[in-house]
């Protein structure tokens, strides 16, 4: 049996449930403890990575901060792209786009202070380009184009449901398409969730993000105490 890019998959590979995402992205081993913070448009994820953030320098631990899109040179664009410039960019040239800034982020902010031992905590990462991206493309497609990136210590995906979210973005004057923007919510959503399910291994939390913002924050920083890195940064 071969993979999609052609290679040789081992029968005990085959027989784990996880061979597939196994041979696409890798775990790190970096000092520094990779925290990914995963949401829908309007879940409340960055204010989350705000708060968490806050949270770890009151614990005397100095987190850094970063998101995706990036503000480097690929991030910008696809920024422009996705308030409704450059028209007809297709899903593909989009995903595309979306690895190379995610590859800029590895190389330029998050591998960096991984290997100072220090403690990276993204506003999304390559999952959301799986979750996101599957509106349009296949997820065996969207693996493969992040095979060469690390794996998160944690990942968490604050669950709000679509509805919700939608009502937050009207609110914030973000509902432009609203019938299109609904289904893509609704897809993504379920693809999160597909994902949390089927890659349980790769340390993906579930959070209840409809609950207040501070319970969610200390939902968040009561997973990330119990984690190895967490309690040596502590030391």
């Amino acid at each position: 049996m071969t993979g999609k890019a052609g290679n040789v998959i081992s029968k005990s590979e085959q027989a784990c449930p996880r061979w597939f995402f196994c041979r696409k992205m890798k775990i790190h081993n970096y000092p520094g403890f990779f925290v990914d913070i995963e949401g829908l448009d309007g879940s409340g994820a960055s204010t989350q990575v705000a708060l968490v953030s806050q949270k770890m320098k009151e614990m005397g631990i100095q987190p850094f901060a970063t998101k995706e899109p990036t503000n480097g040179p690929v991030g910008e664009l696809i920024r422009k792209i996705l308030k409704g410039g450059h028209k007809n960019i297709s899903p593909v040239s989009l995903r595309l786009l979306f690895a190379a800034d995610g590859g800029f982020h590895l190389d330029q902010e998050i591998i960096p202070r991984l290997k100072k031992g220090r403690m990276v905590i993204t506003d999304r990462y390559a999952w959301s380009s799986v979750a996101f991206g599957s509106v349009d493309l296949s997820k065996e497609w969207l693996f493969e184009l992040n095979k060469d990136f690390i794996l998160p210590d944690l990942t968490f995906f604050i669950e709000v449901e679509p509805d919700v979210c939608l009502e937050r973005l009207v609110e914030e004057k973000k509902g432009v398409a609203l019938f299109r923007k609904k289904e893509e919510l609704m897809h993504t959503w379920d693809t999160y969730r597909w994902l949390a399910e089927k890659y349980w291994w790769a340390q993906i939390t579930m959070v209840d993000g409809e609950k207040p913002e501070e319970e969610v924050a200390e939902a968040i920083l009561a997973r990330l105490k119990v984690h190895p890195k967490f309690k040596k940064m502590l030391k």
